[in-house]
């Protein structure tokens, strides 16, 4: 410490020395200023190594991003996977079989004669368009919770557990749903109402319950279960409006079935019931129902005191 004190002394005695003698000669200001100047730069260095190293700086520790996916949800296990890989294979085998040749059923039941009269299109080059409408809504269901996994989730949220969980979910909801509607038709066996089947030959029997409604209300389903429980989008208008825009493709995939000739209003019914209960049962039955006490959704049965106790009462929070 006293060599820097000395160092330091003898460089401003230095300094004001050359200061003294360029200002009594003026022509050799600039030659004094010159030799201050590298003075100066050859004694920083030196003042730099007297001096004590200072520790090195530490980066700030940045606190881990929290995922959407809540700790008290179970993530997607093992036997989730097991019976949806066997529902899938169950519907490959059903598929590679066919469908029955010849009907079991036929004819309509309570209104469906009614529906199909008020809404079955009269031309059939109108019915063909109402079926290509009716296919396109079909293919489109899976793409918004399919969005939600590869690009809300993925990219968006940069979330890796939110993303895995809802898409294994989305696999296990449409294959359980493709599976019961594929059941459906093989037992059932119905001919839908188009369909004109001839003595000893084939008969178009792939009519309850419609595969197009069940698997349009299954994507419904997700989206309205997942998008109720996570805000994927940030925005409550955002997150509640994508559940009824698919519902709403549910509803014209139905609607366009019937329009289209292609199924009773009893089969479109009960697809779309079916697959939107897959699509809304598998996350909150089996995920999101395991939150806080708070939060779960509850139904309870109860004598109603507003009947004198003659009636039961059905209370729920959803």
């Amino acid at each position: 410490m006293e060599r820097i004190r000395e160092g330091r002394v003898t460089f401003s005695a230095r300094v004001l020395l050359t200061a003294t003698v360029a200002f009594s000669h003026p022509l050799r200001v600039v030659p004094a200023l010159l030799a201050a100047l590298l003075h100066l730069a050859s004694a920083r260095p030196a003042a730099a190594q007297a001096s004590p190293v200072s520790p090195p700086l530490v980066a700030p520790v940045t606190p881990e991003k929290q995922s959407l996916w809540r700790k008290e949800w179970p993530e997607f296990r093992a036997v989730e996977g097991v019976t949806t890989i066997t529902a899938g294979l169950a519907t490959a085998a059903i598929v590679v079989i066919g469908p029955t040749e010849q009907p079991r059923w036929q004819g309509p039941i309570l209104f469906d004669d009614a529906v199909r009269n008020a809404l079955r299109a009269k031309n059939p080059s109108t019915r063909r368009t109402y079926r290509t409408i009716g296919d396109y809504t079909y293919h489109l269901s899976p793409l918004l919770p399919l969005v939600d996994v590869l690009l809300v989730s993925t990219f968006g949220h940069s979330d890796s557990k939110l993303a895995l969980n809802l898409g294994a979910m989305m696999l296990e909801a449409y294959s359980y749903s493709g599976l019961s509607s594929f059941i459906s038709t093989e037992l059932s066996a119905r001919k839908r109402p188009y369909s004109e089947c001839r003595e000893g030959g084939e008969c178009d029997t792939q009519s309850f319950f419609s595969g197009h409604s069940a698997i349009s209300a299954t994507g419904a389903g997700l989206m309205c279960a997942n998008h109720t429980r996570i805000a994927l989008y940030g925005n409550p208008i955002l997150d509640i409006g994508s559940c009824v825009l698919a519902s709403a493709n549910a509803l014209l995939t139905a609607t366009t079935r019937v329009v289209a000739d292609r199924h009773y209003a009893t089969d479109v019914l009960l697809g779309t019931g079916v697959g939107f209960g897959f699509g809304y049962a598998v996350p909150v039955l089996l995920h999101y129902a395991y939150g806080s006490r708070a939060e779960r959704r509850t139904i309870t049965f109860a004598p109603d005191p507003s009947c004198g106790g003659n009636c039961v009462g059905v209370r729920g929070t959803f």
